[in-house]
């Protein structure tokens, strides 16, 4: 079909865009090596299944987003079906009537394949402009030029395989096939005097065609988003495989910069994260900040950086040290705080990249080496420095709150079965006391062998890591390690899920290895084992549960709290349309406790009511901060008719 001429502009055209895209290609693997080495090499068998049946299934697109994961999946296996279809294309060029895949049954089920993709695909390509372009959901607000380019060149490739093998009819010895349904339609749509006749020219044309849009798109990958196609796939290798939203322990008598204050400090998988982004907007879709209309937005928050990167190139290779900074240069300093490091947005990430790990690197380096911080964090890090606790209150005040219960003290039983682990806000806050009263009467009512530390625990350090005060941090590890050693105990159980993530997962990296259970999943031991009892459900106002982010996403514990409340309620418990995996965050997390919302709406008053659209009366959950955050919620809201209850005290109301 090709003359002696085109062939060799076909092979020149080839080997043009094949460099043109291995440049680029080679120009950002460069940048990405510039990053901090990370060993993700482990298990590679296991990383390497995992990450091929995730690309392949499709399964977190559609699963999160059904209508558009389905037709983004039609898209990506079309493609797959496509790149058969366009070696037979090439091949055809060169040798007119040739197949690489014979005449048979193969190649019509090849045909029949393609001709049922091409369909799809041009579904797809309409929905994604009507989504993007016409209804313009929240999370893709702005429109994108590169998408509306790729959609075009989709759009150009399929109807231009179709018309290709229509007018491949009119040539003699290609009769029509019933695999080739979709050409098969156009070729009865076509003039009766160009059916009639041979049509070579409009053969070659569209053959042409075909391949040149193939070859640009090839080019316009390596330079736009979608180059998320081959970066995502190695991305979902190098996955983080250990603890969720993992933060570095940071050497603090050997390192001399903290943190990440240039894009010089991120890790090659925090970079490999921001071409591996295909700014789908799921993250933002389900941000507590972007969506209570904070500065946050984590899709945007990788843009920055990526767009920063590849602006800094030149820098890099002749000054990296005179580069911008990240905190309040690159990113503003309330995009970074607005963070509650909840973790929804990785939940939801088809590329699991990290926006997490790159926000923390950004508050460890403003708190640690310049100072930066909210100034409410004044009297966070103070009460920590001084008195062990975020709200610096007197330390030999900390076991005040069980005066009247006969809690025995560690020390003076010397060895114990429980370690209740009260926690800060269990110690100080009056709301929370509350639960820590409910969960000790209890345990007593259940006949547990326990004990307190009392003035001896001092706050896990959850707060300051959250807040990029690494220092502090490990400062009350070491001495909670040191007190904790001391003493014979089964098991820790704290009601707190920050303390209890901190104590279970972050603890062993400092040397502190601790067996430790929520108190949800000790109530439901209790229940299961018949230590408690419940009165029969009463059919009072109904319970919502709000998932904790430390507990649930962070932890896995999603069905334990539900089991119970659903033998609390007698099985009704309706949900809030954000709940499980997909739960919205009370606002607390990553230092939003200490200090005060400035932009948008309060994240909790947004959560109160999704709560409130359940019909439900009492929002229970398992957080004493989740509890603090909705109590003051009702109170700021007027909404006096709701309550909150922590999964103690609606037990503690409920037994026989």
């Amino acid at each position: 079909m090709l003359s002696t001429m085109e062939k060799v502009l076909f092979v020149a055209a080839a080997a043009l865009a094949f460099g043109l895209a291995l440049a680029e290609f080679i120009r950002k693997l460069r940048l990405i090596q510039i990053g901090r080495k990370t060993d993700r090499c482990d298990r590679p068998g296991q990383r390497l299944a995992r990450a091929a049946v995730q690309v392949l299934l499709q399964l977190p697109v559609i699963a999160q987003r059904p209508v558009s994961g389905f037709f983004h999946a039609f898209i990506f296996w079309g493609f797959l079906v496509f790149l058969g279809v366009t070696l037979n294309h090439v091949a055809e060029g060169f040798a007119p009537q040739f197949s690489l895949f014979g005449h048979g049954t193969l190649y019509s089920v090849l045909l029949f394949a393609a001709n049922l993709f091409a369909g799809l695909i041009i579904l797809a390509v309409f929905y994604f402009f009507v989504r993007r372009y016409i209804v313009r959901v929240k999370s893709l607000e702005r429109p994108s030029w590169q998408s509306l380019t790729v959609l075009c060149f989709i759009l150009i490739l399929m109807v231009s395989f179709i018309y290709y093998e229509a007018f491949k009819m009119t040539l003699p010895g290609m009769p029509a096939t019933p695999a080739n349904f979709l050409a098969n339609l156009a070729f009865a749509g076509l003039p009766a005097g160009l059916a009639a006749a041979p049509q070579a020219a409009w053969v070659q044309a569209l053959w042409w065609l075909h391949i040149l849009v193939i070859m640009a798109f090839g080019v316009f990958i390596m330079h736009s988003k979608h180059l998320h196609l081959l970066a995502g796939p190695v991305n979902l290798f190098f996955r983080n495989t250990g603890v969720k939203a993992e933060i570095p322990v940071v050497d603090l008598e050997a390192q001399e910069r903290f943190g990440t204050p240039q894009v010089t400090d991120l890790t090659r998988k925090d970079l490999l994260d921001l071409f591996s982004c295909a700014e789908c907007g799921r993250c933002d879709d389900v941000c507590p900040a972007f969506q209570s209309g904070k500065a946050l937005s984590p899709r945007t928050l990788l843009d920055k950086l990526k767009q920063h990167l590849l602006e800094s190139a030149p820098q890099l290779r002749s000054d990296p040290d005179g580069v911008k900074k990240l905190f309040g240069e690159v990113v503003s300093e309330e995009e970074v705080w607005d963070c509650t490091t909840c973790g929804a947005c990785m939940e939801v990430c088809p590329m699991l990249n990290e926006h997490i790990a790159k926000i923390m690197g950004m508050r460890q380096s403003a708190v640690m080496m310049e100072s930066r911080f909210p100034e409410e964090f004044q009297i966070l890090f103070r009460g920590l420095e001084n008195q062990g606790n975020p709200w610096g209150i007197n330390a030999d005040s900390r076991p005040d709150w069980a005066k009247d219960l006969q809690v025995p003290l560690l020390a003076e039983k010397g060895e114990t079965d429980i370690l209740f682990w009260v926690g800060c806000a269990g110690s100080y806050d009056q709301h929370s006391q509350k639960i820590s009263r409910s969960l000790v009467r209890i345990m007593q009512h259940a006949g547990c062998n326990f004990a307190i530390l009392g003035a001896e625990e001092t706050c896990c350090g959850d707060p300051a890591r959250r807040s990029g005060m690494e220092y502090l941090f490990q400062m009350q590890a070491r001495q909670t390690i040191e007190t904790l050693a001391r003493y014979r105990f089964r098991r820790i159980v704290t009601a707190c899920p920050h303390g209890y993530h901190v104590l279970k997962n972050e603890y062993p990296k400092l040397g502190g290895t601790f067996p430790v259970v929520h108190h949800s999943e000790l109530l439901h031991e209790l229940l299961e084992s018949g230590r408690i009892q419940l009165k029969p459900a009463s059919g009072s106002a109904a319970m919502t549960y709000h998932d904790p982010c430390y507990l649930g996403r962070y932890n896995g514990n999603y069905d334990i709290p539900r089991r119970i409340l659903e033998r609390l309620a007698g099985g009704r418990l309706p949900e809030m349309a954000a709940s499980g995996k997909t739960s919205f965050c009370c606002g607390a997390g990553g230092g939003g406790m200490w200090k005060e919302e400035k932009s948008g709406r309060r994240i909790s008053h947004c959560r109160l009511e999704q709560a409130r659209e359940t019909g439900a009366g009492t929002v229970v959950t398992a957080c004493p901060f989740c509890s603090i955050m909705f109590h003051d919620a009702i109170a700021e809201t007027g909404h006096e008719e709701m309550k909150t209850l922590d999964l103690a005290q609606a037990i503690e109301a409920a037994l026989a």
